[in-house]
């Protein structure tokens, strides 16, 4: 981090990240606790995740510059250090370009395997609800 990093405080129930919106910031979580949400905004959310001091969440999209995947709700009063994409872009061109594409490829298959996985519930819950139906 940089010689002043900028610290953020989160109330419960505030958000981190929200699923499929942009997102300029990494935030390293140094006390409390936040959920992992997919669908957060729908009749159907899922918590996929509870993260706390040492986790690190909203990397991957400034890594690849594409929406988080999930939102991110602090349940406790949550205080972080803030990572912006620039300071994150600044560090990334620093690494070793070999390892850095591996880190690249790293963050695709995972996205993929999230995507893949995600889908395969939904389908496991649209064919459990025909099933029911035939009932």
């Amino acid at each position: 981090m940089s010689d002043n990093p900028t610290r953020k405080t989160f109330r419960s129930g505030e958000e981190l990240l929200r699923e499929g919106a942009p997102n300029n910031n990494a935030f390293l979580i140094t006390k409390g606790k936040v959920e992992i949400r997919t669908g957060t905004y729908t009749s159907n959310p899922n918590v996929v995740a509870r993260l706390g001091k040492g986790e690190v969440i909203g990397e991957m999209s400034l890594f690849d510059d594409q929406t988080p995947m999930a939102s991110a709700i602090a349940v406790e009063e949550t205080e972080t250090i803030v990572l912006s994409k620039g300071e994150f872009k600044r560090r990334l061109q620093g690494m070793d370009p070999v390892m850095r594409s591996v880190l690249g490829v790293l963050i695709k298959r995972l996205r993929e395997s999230v995507v893949k996985s995600m889908r395969v519930g939904r389908n496991d819950d649209e064919q459990w609800a025909r099933w029911k139906k035939k009932d």
